[in-house]
C-alpha cells in the first residue's frame, strides 16, 4: 500500500539539470496497519519504498528504439543497484522531466547528464543518511546493490531503511559520477523491459488504449492533397448498425495538423469503417490536382541545371579548378518520396471534458501534445493528463500529431471520449513523406588522381518549405559541413527548394538518408575515375592528421577525423575488403558521420540471373561513444540496415493527379524475411559521450549496395529505388 499526499505540500527543487529535478517526500497519513510501506520520491525519476521497492521512470516515448530500457539503465548505474532490483515505469507527460520526445537519435545524448545526476544524487543522499545514523563521515560509507555499507563492515543498511531520512536532507550539488571502467550495468546486454508483455500480447500500444464507452472515429480525407469538404451526404452511413454520428472536421490553420475531413463515429471499428465507405463527399480542390512525380521531377531537373537559389558553401574557385583539371566527372542522382510504413497505423484517444482532458495514443511528441490540446480547447495544461503508450514504429511520422488533433477536436465537439483510428490506406494516402530530391555533381581530379574540386547543385521538395517554417528550406535537406567539405580545396554547394502540395516531413535519418547515398556514391565514382581503391581514396582525402572539423548541423558542433578514419579502417579490415573478389561475391563500401556517431559499412552481394542484387552480408562498424545497452544497440543498428535496404530496393511513393496511387503493402512492398542479409556489427569501445543509434546505419546501406552493384556490373545506380531504376526496368 502507498500513502500519498499532494506533492505541492513538500517539494524542494534542485538545480541538478535542465529537467529541474524535484525532491519530494510523501508523508504517511495515520494508519492502523503497522507494516504499511511508504513511497518516497527522491527525484522526478526515482521512487523508493520503505520496503525496498525501487521504481525508475522512463521519461521518453518508446517507439521500438529501446529507450524505455536504456534511459533507466543510466539512472540504475549511478544509483548503484542491480538491474533486477528495479521496476521501470513509463512516465506520462511531466514537465519536471524536461523535453519528452523521440527524434533525431537524441534521447540518450540529451538525457545523459540529467539521468546520471538523478541516480548519483539519490545515492549520495542515501549514503549520507546512513552516515548520519552511524555518526561517521560519508566518506567512510559506500553503496552496492541497493545497500549502504560502512567500510570494513559486512552488514549494511538497505535503501528502503534509509529513504525516509534521505528525503529530508538537502540535495547535494556536484556529486561524483562513476568512471566508465566501474560500470556494472552500462554496456551489458539487457533485455527490453517490455519483451515479455510484447510476446504475450499485452495491451501496450496506442491502438490498445481504448477505455470503455469511447466512440471510434474513422475519417474521410480528401484524396487530392489540399482538398476541403464542400458538402457531404451521410444518409447511407447513418444506416449502418453501430454508427452514432457523422460530422465535418474543419482543417487547422497549420499544414502539419489535421486536414479537412468528414468523421464517421461508431461504437466499433468495423461499423465506423463500413459507414465511411458509404459516405458521399464532394471535395473542393483549388490547386494541386495535377501534381505528379513527372511535374516535380521536371522542376528538380530545371533547378539543378541553373544557379541555386541558396549558396551554402563556396571554398576556393571551382570554375577555375574545373577549367584546369585533366579529369572532370559529372553525375546526377535522384531520390523519391518515401512512406514511413509504421506497422501500427496512426491512432489517438482523447476525452475532453468541461474542465479537464485525458489523452493517450501513439506519438513521438507526448510532451508537446498537452500544449496543443490546451490551445485547441482553452483548458489549462495543468488540467490535462497524458499517458504514454508504446508506439508500433515512428521513423519520424509520429513527430507530427495531426491524428491527435483530430481526436481532440472530435471529443470536444461531441463531448464524448473518442479514439481516432487510421487504416493502412489512410496511412499511405495521408503521410508526411520523405522529400524527393535531385542532386547534380561535378568533380575534378588532378593528374595524380587527387580530388581538387567538388560542386553540388541540389533541389528537393523541402519539408521546411512545405510547413512554412522561418528556417532556411535547406535545413535537414543538405549539409554544408558534411564530409568531404573542408578536405577539397575548391568546394561549392548550392540549393533550391521546390514547392509542392505533397506533404513532406521527417523520415528516419532526415536528410542523411539521401545525402549519404549521393555523397558516398559519387566518392566511389571519383575513386574509380582516379583508378584508386574506394577505401584508400576516402582515407587519402581524410589524411593522417587528427583534426576536429566544424559541423554546424545536428550532431555538431564538430566531428573527429580520427574517429571517422578508425571506423573506415576497421570496417574494411573486418568486412574482408582487402581480400580479392570472387566470381560470385561483390563488395561495396560507404562511411558517414551523422547525429554525433560514426559508421562504416561493407556490403557483399550476389547477382541473380537478372542481375538483381541479393544482399548476402553486411558488415558495420560503429563508434557511438559510451555504449548503454548492447542488446538494444544491436537491434537498432540491424533494424536501420533492414529499413534502409527495404527503401533502397522498393521504396518510392507514386504521385499522379495530386494523390498517392499506392494503397497498401501489395503496391508499396517492404523487404521480406527471406531477403534479409546476414548482419555483423562491431561497436567500438569508447569513453566519449554516448550518442543515439536509432538512425545511424540506415543512410549508408543504399550507397554501399549501389557501389557493390557497380563492382559487379560496371553499371552505376544513380536513382532509387532499384525496382524502378532503368537498369532493372530493362531487364524485367
Amino acid at each position: 500500500m502507498t500513502t500519498h499526499i499532494n506533492r505541492r505540500k513538500f517539494i524542494r527543487v534542485s538545480g541538478l539539470s535542465s529537467a529541474g529535478l524535484l525532491l519530494a517526500f510523501h508523508l504517511p497519513g495515520k494508519n492502523t496497519q503497522e507494516s504499511v510501506a511508504e513511497e518516497v520520491e527522491l527525484n522526478a525519476y526515482l521512487k523508493i519504498s520503505t520496503d525496498g521497492h525501487i521504481q525508475i521512470v522512463a521519461k521518453n516515448p518508446e517507439i521500438g528504439q529501446g529507450v524505455k530500457t536504456s534511459l533507466p539503465m543510466i539512472i540504475a548505474e549511478e544509483l548503484e543497484v542491480d538491474w533486477d532490483q528495479i521496476e521501470v515505469v513509463q512516465a506520462g507527460a511531466d514537465s519536471r522531466l524536461g523535453a519528452q520526445f523521440a527524434g533525431g537519435s537524441m534521447s540518450v545524448k540529451t538525457n545523459w547528464d540529467a539521468l546520471r545526476n538523478a541516480g548519483a544524487t539519490a545515492k549520495a543522499m542515501l549514503i549520507q543518511a546512513a552516515a548520519n545514523e552511524w555518526k561517521v563521515s560519508n566518506a567512510d560509507c559506500y553503496a552496492s546493490a541497493g545497500v549502504v555499507y560502512r567500510k570494513g563492515k559486512k552488514k549494511g543498511k538497505p535503501y528502503g531503511d534509509l529513504v525516509v531520512a534521505a528525503a529530508k536532507l538537502e540535495v547535494p550539488k556536484d556529486v561524483p559520477l562513476k568512471a566508465p571502467a566501474d560500470y556494472k550495468i552500462l554496456g551489458k546486454s539487457i533485455p527490453g523491459v517490455d519483451n515479455l508483455a510484447l510476446v504475450t500480447g499485452k495491451p501496450l500500444f496506442g491502438l490498445d488504449a481504448r477505455p470503455s464507452g469511447a466512440l471510434i472515429a474513422v475519417l474521410q480525407r480528401s484524396p487530392v492533397f489540399g482538398g476541403v469538404v464542400e458538402s457531404f451526404d451521410a444518409t447511407a452511413a447513418l444506416q449502418v448498425p453501430g454508427v452514432v454520428e457523422v460530422v465535418e472536421v474543419k482543417a487547422s490553420a497549420s499544414k502539419m495538423q489535421n486536414r479537412s475531413s468528414v468523421a464517421v463515429l461508431a461504437k466499433n471499428t468495423w461499423s465506423a469503417m463500413k459507414g465511411r465507405s458509404l459516405l458521399q463527399v464532394k471535395w473542393k480542390v483549388e490547386e494541386g490536382q495535377e501534381e505528379s512525380n513527372r511535374r516535380i521531377r521536371s522542376e528538380l531537373d530545371k533547378l539543378t541545371n541553373q544557379k541555386g537559389e541558396i549558396e551554402l558553401r563556396n571554398d576556393g574557385n571551382v570554375e577555375e579548378a574545373f577549367a584546369n583539371a585533366p579529369t572532370v566527372l559529372e553525375a546526377t542522382y535522384e531520390v523519391p518520396f518515401l512512406y514511413h510504413a509504421t506497422l501500427e497505423p496512426q491512432n489517438y484517444f482523447a476525452d475532453v471534458k468541461e474542465d479537464s482532458i485525458y489523452l493517450s495514443g501513439s506519438t513521438q511528441v507526448p510532451g508537446g501534445i498537452p500544449g496543443l490540446a490546451s490551445r485547441i480547447t482553452g483548458i489549462p495544461v495543468d488540467k490535462i493528463t497524458l499517458d504514454q503508450n508504446r508506439n508500433g514504429g515512428g521513423f519520424g511520422r509520429r513527430l507530427t500529431a495531426d491524428y491527435a488533433v483530430e481526436a481532440i477536436v472530435l471529443s470536444q465537439q461531441l463531448k464524448q471520449p473518442v479514439q481516432v483510428v487510421w487504416t493502412r490506406e489512410d496511412d499511405i494516402h495521408h503521410d508526411f513523406y520523405r522529400p524527393a530530391g535531385m542532386y547534380k555533381f561535378k568533380g575534378a581530379l588532378d593528374e595524380n588522381g587527387k580530388l581538387r574540386a567538388w560542386h553540388l547543385r541540389s533541389a528537393t521538395t523541402s519539408r521546411y518549405l512545405y510547413r512554412g517554417s522561418t528556417e532556411s528550406p535547406h535545413t535537414t535537406e543538405v549539409f554544408p559541413d558534411g564530409f568531404p567539405a573542408g578536405f577539397v580545396p575548391n568546394f561549392k554547394m548550392e540549393y533550391s527548394p521546390v514547392a509542392t502540395t505533397v506533404p513532406t516531413g521527417a523520415w528516419r535519418a532526415p536528410g542523411h538518408n539521401a545525402t549519404c547515398f549521393i555523397d558516398q556514391s559519387f566518392l566511389d565514382e571519383l575513386a574509380h575515375a582516379a583508378d584508386k581503391d574506394p577505401v584508400k581514396f576516402r582515407l587519402e582525402l581524410l589524411g593522417n592528421e587528427d583534426k576536429t572539423m566544424p559541423y554546424a548541423d545536428h550532431g555538431g558542433p564538430n566531428y573527429s577525423t580520427k574517429r571517422l578514419r578508425r571506423v573506415i579502417e576497421e570496417a574494411a579490415d573486418w568486412g574482408g575488403w582487402w581480400a580479392p573478389p570472387t566470381r560470385f561475391r561483390h563488395r561495396g563500401f560507404a562511411a558517414h558521420f551523422m547525429f554525433g556517431a560514426y559508421v562504416a559499412q561493407v556490403v557483399e552481394i550476389q547477382l541473380d540471373e537478372k542481375n538483381w542484387p541479393i544482399v548476402k552480408h553486411v558488415y558495420a562498424v560503429v563508434d557511438c561513444g559510451i555504449l548503454i545497452n548492447k542488446s538494444g544497440a544491436l537491434a537498432q543498428l540491424e533494424g536501420g540496415i533492414i529499413d534502409g535496404l527495404s527503401a533502397a530496393l522498393y521504396g518510392g511513393v507514386k504521385i499522379r493527379e495530386g494523390r498517392t496511387k499506392q494503397d497498401n503493402f501489395d503496391t508499396y512492398p517492404l523487404l521480406r524475411y527471406q531477403e534479409a542479409p546476414r548482419i555483423d556489427i562491431q561497436i567500438l569501445k569508447s569513453t566519449e559521450r554516448p550518442e543515439g543509434l536509432g538512425e545511424m546505419t540506415l543512410p549508408l546501406i543504399s550507397a554501399a549496395l549501389c557501389n557493390a552493384i557497380f563492382a559487379a556490373t560496371g553499371e552505376r545506380i544513380r536513382s532509387l529505388p532499384l525496382k524502378d531504376n532503368e537498369l532493372y526496368r530493362k531487364s524485367s
